[in-house]
């Protein structure tokens, strides 16, 4: 009877929900989830708390947290709740949520409490202040905002204290200072205005507040990622990558002071050699695992005679990292921004990778030195296949090195006089080259297979 019983529970759960926002595609209804035998439990006590058929569950979009129901010791009472993200369309469009604690050998109900938007897009649970606790944070969506609602809660006496509220296009929560309380960086972005800025929420003797808001310099239509790094040996950066009104990614970096702030490198009171763009969208990272991050660029602007060939031309990449970081030393003290020094820091950025760089296909080759602004790469008509030569006048210029890409169900051409060798697999696709014993080619110019295998790489996903 009790198989029974869940079984009957578990398709309420996928008919009611499937009228709500999370979207089943037809493999997601030949997998759907079960619910576990705690979960038809809590589920069953969620109705009979209610005392509604008409429930909706809600399922948070993205983050750890996927489930309608989650488990977590909100309390510290060393055993977990139950919370569960519900609609009841007959009371209202606003997402709720229902805290059930487990009393003897069933689930009861012991708070229930209005969301703030109409679905969940995250959940999360992160120390936040120096109670220690957990705090809850919500993602709400509102309609047509263009912008997502956080909420952040403390469950305290049973309910749910509001800490801090604001809104955010991405969020990264980290312990930024390493005191053992996380910061909430959040980006938000106006899109009458093209502008974005990036918020730091801390605690400070009032609570959760905002202590630090940087403005971008340059005019955005969305953000890319927003990551925390060092940009130089003890300096802690912002690095927020977004997209500009003219497609292009720009970088801009925001040191964390001393005073637990963000101070921007291109502002009042700092000045870069170079604007931080390129064409495609990669992203900062610490490319050459010195612990330092470095930040892409486009290599150079394509000639007008060169405009053809473009699409390669985007996809040469330097990635830079800061050259004169004793900059810092100033620029990033403590006390108000009136104290700093009245001349401007100029910041220095100095090439550590230059190199291929392919988005579509996931890979990407590093040029030897000699091979700066001396090689091209030509995309083969036809097929996945990048022909690294010599720039040249001619029609025909002289190959180094082939890179080609299979799927993993494509067959390999018997007639093809190019032998291949692999470099990996990965994922759906298998990376091979092929180096090119041209004897016309300057030994300064030439590779062997080690080379090969080490100044090629695969993307993260």
């Amino acid at each position: 009877m009790r198989i029974l019983k869940i079984a009957f529970l578990t398709a309420c759960c996928l008919l009611l929900s499937a009228c709500s926002s999370f979207q089943l595609s037809l493999t997601d209804l030949m997998q759907a989830p079960k619910l576990s035998e705690d979960q038809a439990e809590i589920y069953e006590a969620l109705t009979g708390a209610v005392g509604s058929p008409d429930i909706q569950l809600k399922y948070p979009r993205k983050g750890g947290y996927r489930s309608a129901f989650v488990m977590f010791d909100l309390d510290e009472d060393k055993e977990e709740e139950a919370l569960v993200f519900y609609n009841v369309p007959s009371w209202g469009t606003n997402v709720r949520i229902m805290v059930l604690d487990h009393q003897g050998e069933q689930w009861v109900s012991v708070y229930d409490a209005v969301g703030e938007g109409t679905d969940v897009t995250e959940a999360d649970f992160r120390i936040l202040t120096g109670s220690g606790r957990h705090c809850m944070l919500i993602g709400w969506e509102q309609g047509t905002s263009e912008n997502t609602k956080m909420s952040v809660y403390d469950y305290v006496d049973g309910q749910f204290r509001v800490l801090f509220e604001s809104e955010y296009s991405q969020m990264l929560i980290e312990d930024i200072d390493g005191d053992k309380v996380e910061e909430i960086l959040l980006g938000i972005f106006k899109a009458s205005s093209k502008t974005g800025s990036i918020r730091l929420i801390n605690e400070t003797g009032e609570g959760l507040q905002s202590v630090s808001r940087v403005v971008m310099g340059s005019t955005i239509t969305e953000f890319l990622g927003i990551e925390i790094g060092q940009l130089a040996p003890d300096r802690t950066a912002v690095f927020v990558d977004a997209y500009t009104g003219n497609d292009r990614v720009v970088t801009e970096i925001m040191v964390y002071t001393e005073d637990g702030r963000l101070r921007s490198l291109d502002g009042p009171y700092g000045n870069l050699d170079r604007q931080l763009v390129r064409e495609i969208p990669v992203r900062c990272e610490d490319i050459d695992r010195d612990g330092i991050f470095e930040v892409p660029v486009l290599l150079s602007e394509p000639e007008e005679d060169e405009r053809e060939e473009e699409d390669n031309q985007k996809n040469m990449v330097q990635y830079l990292n800061l050259s004169n970081p004793q900059e810092l030393e100033a620029f990033s003290i403590a006390g108000p921004e009136e104290d700093l020094q009245e001349e401007l820091a100029y910041f220095q950025f100095a090439p550590v990778w230059t190199g291929f760089v392919n988005l579509d296909y996931g890979f990407r080759f590093q040029f030897p030195e000699e091979w700066i602004g001396q090689v091209e790469v030509i995309k083969e008509s036809g097929r996945n296949e990048w022909v690294f030569a010599l720039r040249s006048d001619t029609a025909e210029p002289t190959a180094l090195l082939r890179i080609r890409v299979y799927g993993l169900d494509e067959p390999r051409d018997v007639f093809d006089n190019v032998t291949y060798e692999r470099l990996e697999k990965r994922g759906v696709y298998e990376y091979c080259a092929a180096l090119v014993k041209a004897p016309n080619v300057p030994d300064l110019f030439r590779l062997d297979w080690e080379t090969v295998q080490e100044y090629f790489s695969t993307l993260k996903s």
